[in-house]
């Protein structure tokens, strides 16, 4: 069943489901042998027949960095179908968090802010999918104009150097179809698990936001009724009423962090291998364009590296956003009227912004934070080695 948080990954949960990374509770026996056959031939066989064509690619450069840029990427797949398949029970605690009491909006200002995010992950997903879908698809066009014009066909990935050219034209189009299907769903595990952890994030900043509002309201108490005599009465339930809001605040902000912890525990390998494999990528595209090459590769080197980009960036700009308001709650609770309150709800407010101090992080690998002085670096690393590689060749 679909929950109020949840729904917004529904289309990613069903593509997974498609793609054999994410069963149901009880799957029946069918599915566990499908799901094994196909990521066996479409993952595991796909990644180990790559790896053998680098031993048997001709020397030459240009050859070599055109197959490492798809293998660079094909690494990155390999391990966001691993995550999925090893860490099945902490998504599932992830969900479930999202789906938490403490984790609903309650007026309608909040219910906005989660609406939002809710809205966002939602068309982030049709803008990245329907743009890899267009790119994906040019694949298939060799194949049809060589059909329809008969010209060369050639494979889009690699050319399985270790087999005979005899054994190649007779198992052509199986091995055209083979690899054109594997890209395919490559390209639909990059697109779901991506923008299946990019929603994590962003779920993440709306309740920090809600959590900002909250310490904005955290004194606000309706008026009690009662005449002069209940004043001291009246004073007495505000302050209980504001230090139940601080301590469900901090409460709140607590889970928030689990949630953080749980989503890098998850993912932090991924992040690592996928901005590790997407510098390498990068300084591979600037090496080739240094090579002769015709304009409609350039165009295409053009857009993969950009891509490349955009997958770091992105989450480089949601993570440097988790920072920013962790960091600017310690400031939203001095927004309340806090000067007026009792000695325990001043003691609560501190306890709260000592731990605000240190801003939430997502980190990859346990090396580097997700923000963009981390993207800057990455880009500069992949400068670095596009230069020494120059020099090397030259």
């Amino acid at each position: 069943m679909v929950l109020y948080q949840v729904d917004c990954f529904e289309r990613n949960l069903k593509f997974l489901k498609f793609l054999s990374i994410w069963p149901d509770d009880n799957p029946t026996r069918c599915y566990k042998y499908c799901s094994k056959t196909f990521i066996t031939i479409f993952v595991f066989l796909f990644y180990i027949l790559f790896t053998i064509n680098f031993f048997f690619l001709p020397r030459s450069m240009d050859i070599f960095i055109n197959d490492m840029m798809f293998f660079f990427t094909d690494c990155s797949v390999l391990s966001k179908v691993m995550t999925f398949l090893l860490m099945r029970e902490k998504i599932n605690k992830i969900l479930d968090i999202l789906e938490s009491d403490i984790f609903q909006p309650e007026d309608p200002e909040e219910k906005d802010i989660v609406k939002r995010a809710k809205d966002f992950n939602k068309l982030y997903w049709k803008i990245v999918a329907y743009i890899s879908n267009i790119s994906n698809y040019t694949n298939f066009l060799p194949f049809i104009l060589h059909f329809v014009k008969g010209t060369e066909l050639r494979f889009p990935v690699c050319a399985y150097s270790f087999l005979t050219d005899p054994l190649k034209s007779m198992l052509i189009y199986p091995l055209y179809i083979y690899q054109a299907l594997g890209i395919t769903f490559h390209m639909l595990y990059n697109v779901n698990v991506d923008t299946f952890f990019l929603g994590l994030m962003v779920l993440t900043i709306a309740q920090l936001e809600v959590l900002d509002v909250r310490l904005r309201k955290v004194t606000d108490v309706n008026k009690l009724d009662g005449g002069v005599n209940e004043t001291s009465n009246e004073s007495i339930d505000r302050n209980k009423v504001a230090v139940i809001k601080i301590n469900k605040c901090i409460i709140h902000f607590d889970e928030v962090n689990r949630f953080r912890s749980l989503v890098e525990d998850v993912f932090s390998v991924t992040l690592f291998v996928q901005f590790s494999m997407a510098s390498c990528v990068i300084c591979v595209c600037l090496m080739r364009f240094t090579m002769p090459a015709p304009l409609d590769y350039l165009f295409f080197l053009g857009t993969y590296m950009i891509a490349m980009i955009l997958q770091i960036i992105v989450p480089c700009w949601f993570g440097s956003k988790i920072m920013d308001k962790s960091r600017q709650l310690a400031f939203s609770v001095y927004n309340c009227d806090w000067t007026t309150t009792s000695r325990q709800f001043k003691s609560n407010m501190r306890l709260f912004v000592e731990r605000t101090n240190k801003p939430l992080t997502i980190t990859g690998g346990k090396m580097f934070c997700l923000s963009l002085s981390a993207f800057t670096s990455i880009i500069n690393s992949a400068y670095s080695f596009f230069t020494l590689l120059q020099q090397m060749q030259d």
